[in-house]
């Protein structure tokens, strides 16, 4: 029986009905957690306490249970 794709973006769980695909970039992560692909950072868990960045248009392949943290950049501007 093959597991139920979702993952979790900042601890909440995400599956196909809430919009994830089985591909997804770092820009379709971030619009999960509904933060704008212009200031996400995005990240997915790759060990134990290890955090590796995912680039926005970066594509990976989705896998159950994957977790992700989707932070804001901030740009200061003079």
């Amino acid at each position: 029986m093959q597991d139920e794709l979702h993952v979790f973006v900042n601890r909440r769980r995400f599956d196909a009905a809430k919009g994830l695909k089985a591909v997804a970039t770092g820009a379709d992560i971030a619009a999960l957690a509904g933060v704008p692909r212009d200031n996400a950072k995005v990240e997915v868990e790759a060990g134990p306490d290890r955090m590796q960045e995912v680039g926005i248009d970066e594509r990976i392949e989705i896998r159950p249970g994957m977790q992700f943290l989707v932070t804001r950049e901030f740009v200061l501007g003079g």
